[in-house]
């Protein structure tokens, strides 16, 4: 009787031990597949601002010439699904890559 249940404890810690062990694993990769995608936020708002900059640069040089037109930074596209801290350095790499992208290719159009 008593070689039974403590066979049967030892057997529901161990089960329960592997649980906790799957869990912690499971959310330690969803945590770090997590932060890895904020942090390529910055990045991949460069990347779309530096193009929507420079499409708009050589426009704006085809159009205006040796004139400078920028006056304001369109607002980067959104999405409800991203973090906080995703969104926000979205933001400021599209403004970031929008600034460098307009300027380069309006620099190479006033040679």
């Amino acid at each position: 009787m008593v070689y039974n249940k403590s066979y049967r404890t030892k057997k529901t810690l161990a089960i329960l031990l592997i649980f906790c062990f799957v869990l912690s694993v499971t959310t330690a990769s969803v945590s770090a597949a997590a932060s890895a995608k904020n942090k390529d936020g910055y990045s991949n708002g460069y990347r779309k601002g530096y193009e929507s900059g420079k499409k708009q640069g050589q426009s704006d040089c085809n159009k205006y010439g040796s004139k400078e037109n920028l006056s304001k930074i369109p607002l980067p596209p959104s999405n409800y699904r991203w973090t906080k801290y995703y969104k926000d350095t979205f933001n400021r790499g599209y403004q970031k890559g929008y600034i460098d992208g307009y300027n380069g290719d309006r620099y190479t159009c006033l040679k």
